[in-house]
């Protein structure tokens, strides 16, 4: 079959360019529509916004309005400040109590020595003790012995202190307010081998956190009334006795322990301060970090002088920054270590009574044995 074109060629090219322009057409109809429908809908956006915009002016002018007359303003404003400083504010507290104990630890002397002090400026914000004292080498001692301020010296520079904190089994925390480790005068809790231990009150509502009724007073603010009314099943008589000190060789045959001093499955008390490891002669090793006083002791003066008593003392005045740590409220279970072993720090255990004495008096001008004394 043949077909033959009877159209011309100038007819065909004119019907191209027709159906061009018409698809030219529509393709612009079409966009000028969508661009249409956009400008429409940025208009609408624009109106609503202006509409809500108006809207919350009126409102802010109302409630300023309303602010104004309120005659309380200043006074919510400042306790709101404060309410939302309340943390810091805890965080930031300091507890003046420790600094009687932590002096009690350093004024430990051997050998029937004495240090005493006569005046005390203590410096919380910086945690100085800046003091004046008097040492006493002993009753028999004849002159004035300086080596009782060298061995000072030293017990300042080797002081360590300890803090942390107990967990039950599971490696909960329990609260502060369940645990006793100082009986009712204060003094350390120790089993029969002198080990630290401490008493955890298990039983009591809220100091149980595995139990229902753990949120105790300290963390949510119930009475104790309240915490046994809700919980009448509560055993009041469940006392846990808890090692603060691990018993590592049996703890570490047990598994209770591993070789990295890491615990588990026993209750105990994890330390902020102390590490513990085993050497490779399988000997368990401690490490503490915590130095109470860093930077040691800063003697400013000294010179002979007699006591009340009319015995020869070497007097001296001296500064010593205490580590900030040592003083922190949320530092809890705090404790002294030193060259005599260990010294509670709760706040309730204050012994002053033999830390201060009369100040001494400069040697008289014909007392030979006091200004001869080097």
């Amino acid at each position: 079959m043949f077909e033959i074109n009877l159209v011309p060629d100038v007819k065909a090219e004119m019907i191209r360019a027709q159906k061009m322009r018409n698809l030219v057409f529509f393709m612009a109809t079409v966009v000028s529509i969508i661009a249409l429908g956009l400008v429409l809908l940025l208009f609408s956006i624009k109106a609503g916004q202006d509409i809500s915009l108006n809207g919350k002016d009126a409102q802010l002018e109302l409630m300023s309005a309303k602010l104004e007359d309120f005659d309380g303003l200043d006074e919510l404003l400042t306790v709101q400040s404060q309410l939302a400083n309340l943390d810091v504010i805890k965080n930031n507290k300091m507890l003046l109590s420790r600094v009687f104990t932590a002096l009690s630890s350093l004024l430990a002397m051997p050998n029937g020595d004495e240090v005493t002090i006569s005046s005390l400026n203590v410096n919380m914000q910086e945690g100085s003790l800046v003091f004046e004292a008097q040492a006493d080498a002993g009753p028999t001692t004849d002159g004035i012995d300086y080596r009782v301020l060298d061995a000072f010296k030293k017990q300042v520079e080797n002081m360590k202190y300890d803090y942390g904190r107990y967990y039950d089994k599971e490696g909960r925390v329990i609260p502060i307010s369940c645990i006793d480790d100082t009986d009712d005068k204060g003094v350390p809790l120790t089993d029969s081998n002198g080990n630290l231990v401490a008493n955890w009150r298990k039983g009591e509502a809220g100091c149980d956190p595995g139990r229902s009724d753990s949120l105790s007073a300290e963390i949510s603010g119930e009475s104790t009334a309240d915490s046994v009314n809700r919980d009448t099943n509560r055993d009041v008589t469940q006392v846990v006795q808890i090692y603060r000190t691990p018993l590592f060789s049996e703890w570490y045959r047990s598994g209770y322990m591993d070789a990295s001093g890491a615990i588990k499955n026993v209750e105990h008390f994890e330390s902020a301060c102390t590490q513990y490891s085993v050497n490779v002669s399988n000997v368990w090793e401690t490490t503490n970090t915590c130095q109470l006083a860093p930077d040691g002791i800063e003697i400013s003066s000294s010179s002979n002088g007699r006591d009340s008593s009319g015995g020869l003392v070497l007097r001296f005045s001296a500064t010593i920054h205490l580590d900030s740590a040592f003083f922190g409220f949320n530092n809890a279970h705090v404790i002294a270590v030193g060259p005599k072993g260990w010294t509670n720090v709760t706040d309730s255990y204050i012994q002053i009574s033999e830390m201060f004495s009369e100040k001494a008096m400069d040697c008289a001008e014909g007392d030979v044995t006091c200004r001869g004394s080097n």
